[in-house]
């Protein structure tokens, strides 16, 4: 049974706390380097303590003051819990922003883009209630999870919030073990229905990652021969009838370039690109129709049926990952080491002209044309 000071956590909230990727930590407790036991219902279950003792033998223990591309949590408590939290929070590995002013934070907010934002939030306390209600709703915060500190049970949240499916509760009070445990696993929330296909996983720097893609002036731009040339090498690379070249938003998964595809966007949490942009290498899914983080996805159920996906990240100067270049096709597929090797050169290839765009909008801005 978990305790306060040794919670149970998933795979996911191992990943998180561990700061790799869910493969990674799938890959490390099939090993038996995470002590671990299914549940009846087949699931993966590990102790936080597990997770931390790998976590020291691999010297990987994060500090929010050396490590500059932490997640940023804002927390919104009362005067008297917000030094408690903040300390968690910051033990956690995240950068921690204090507030107890609603208005405030939600200034905070839009200025930070916080990869999670915790409140504690009391029945009765409608000025919190009206905050959250917002935050949650703002397309600019689509990407934020949230953690409620709260006492009251979870139908009255959402009754109250009208959605739940990047909010985690956690009875109060909290400690600091417990809320910080909580933190960490809302950067890898998953939809509270269970339904796997909205779910997705969050980068740590998703704030700054966000910013980066703004910055290319890509997204709702006309379409570019240069770009649909790399997609559709990549299609022939592949031989794939569907080649995409994506950004994320907040909120959506956009085409800067595709082929095979009428449609030009997804909502960002059906993108397979999700999980691209989390690693460093290519990304693969042999086959979605048996694979259970896209078994359910509205694009394998439905149009245009994916089974097999092959992406790598499309990155700035700075490293950030903007989306990735992709190949898709409808049935199940494999692909070898030169198809590998190659799919992340084109990327970089991509990556090199969203870059010399970039470099050259900015010449004109400063030479006033």
């Amino acid at each position: 049974m978990a305790t306060e000071d040794d919670p149970i956590l998933t795979t996911r909230d191992a990943a998180a706390l561990l700061g790799v990727s869910v493969k990674t930590a799938q890959t490390w407790i099939e090993q038996g380097q995470i002590e671990s036991w299914k549940t009846p219902g087949g699931h993966r279950r590990v102790r936080a303590s597990a997770v931390n003792g790998l976590r020291d033998r691999l010297g990987n223990r994060r500090h929010a003051s050396t490590i500059i591309d932490s997640a940023v949590a804002l927390v919104v408590a009362s005067d008297a819990r917000l030094p408690t939290y903040v300390e968690a929070a910051a033990a956690a590995g995240l950068r921690a922003i204090g507030q107890s002013d609603p208005l405030n934070a939600m200034l905070d907010a839009g200025i930070a883009m916080p990869a999670v934002i915790a409140v504690e939030l009391m029945a009765g306390d409608w000025e919190r209630q009206s905050m959250c209600r917002r935050l949650l709703h703002s397309r600019d915060l689509a990407h934020t999870r949230m953690l409620l500190v709260t006492d009251m049970p979870a139908a009255r949240v959402k009754a109250d919030l009208g959605t739940m499916s990047r909010v985690k509760l956690l009875q109060s009070p909290a400690d600091k073990p417990a809320f910080a445990t909580a933190l960490v696993s809302c950067l890898a929330l998953t939809s509270s229905d269970g339904d796997d296909a909205l779910s997705y996983p969050v980068a740590a720097n998703e704030a700054a990652r966000l910013r980066a893609v703004e910055r290319t002036g890509l997204v709702d731009s006309m379409n570019d021969p240069e770009f649909d040339e790399v997609v559709q090498l990549t299609a022939e690379m592949l031989r794939v009838p569907i080649s995409l070249m994506t950004l994320l938003t907040p909120d959506r998964q956009w085409f800067k370039a595709r082929w095979g595809l009428n449609a030009h966007e997804t909502p960002r949490p059906w993108a397979f690109c999700n999980f691209t942009i989390m690693q460093n290498d290519v990304f693969v899914v042999e086959n979605a129709a048996v694979d259970p983080l896209f078994n359910a996805n509205p694009l394998v159920v439905n149009e245009p049926r994916i089974r097999f996906y092959a992406g790598a990240p499309l990155r700035d100067a700075g490293g950030n990952a903007l989306g990735a270049l992709c190949g898709i096709d409808r049935q199940p597929r494999v692909i070898d080491a030169t198809q590998r090797r190659r799919l992340v050169n084109l990327a970089a290839l991509a990556s090199d002209r969203i870059a010399l765009l970039k470099g050259t909008r900015l010449n004109r801005w400063v030479k006033g044309a």
